[in-house]
């Protein structure tokens, strides 16, 4: 508003107002006309920062939607692919049911000529006793290092003096 006013069109209206209102009038008009163009910015000040941050939330309201848009897609991908896996799983499972009950069919059907031919009873194992628990010599390094405990570690007694050293409390 009194941005576009100069130098020049400020002084013919303070000239103007002084003959108006006369010179005592004038200081109690200019501190009113002051106290109005304050509070006018200050509404409009308070209005644009109302309505900025209007627009931001609104921003980011929108950009909230797209992220839950975009997880909700994902997560109706993710399960449609854990129903395919299912499914999968259902059929692999179905798979090998009928392959071993047809191997059970097969097992119990065909004849036992060992069962002829061995009369001995099979000779059970100990019980109690493990496939490899006294035979660590035979283990490679890779299953001696997953199935063997580790070596204990004893105390380096040269390397720190003063840990083992005895005190007198006397």
């Amino acid at each position: 508003m009194i941005g576009n006013l100069g130098f020049f069109e400020l002084t013919l209206l303070g000239i103007i107002a002084l003959i108006v209102l006369g010179p005592e009038k004038l200081p109690v008009a200019a501190r009113t006309l002051g106290r109005w163009y304050g509070t006018l910015r200050r509404a409009s000040q308070k209005l644009q920062n109302d309505i900025s941050s209007e627009l931001q939330l609104l921003e980011t309201q929108e950009l909230l939607k797209k992220e839950l848009q975009q997880i909700r897609d994902s997560e109706a991908k993710m399960k449609a692919q854990m129903d395919e896996l299912q499914r999968s799983l259902k059929q692999n499972q179905a798979q090998f049911d009928t392959a071993k009950r047809q191997t059970m069919d097969a097992w119990h059907t065909q004849p036992s000529q060992d069962a002829q031919v061995d009369s001995a009873p099979p000779v059970a194992a100990p019980a109690g006793t493990l496939p490899m628990a006294n035979r660590w010599f035979l283990l490679s390094h890779y299953d001696a290092q997953r199935r063997l405990p580790p070596a204990p570690r004893m105390p380096n007694y040269l390397a720190d003096p003063l840990l083992y050293q005895h005190m007198d409390n006397s």
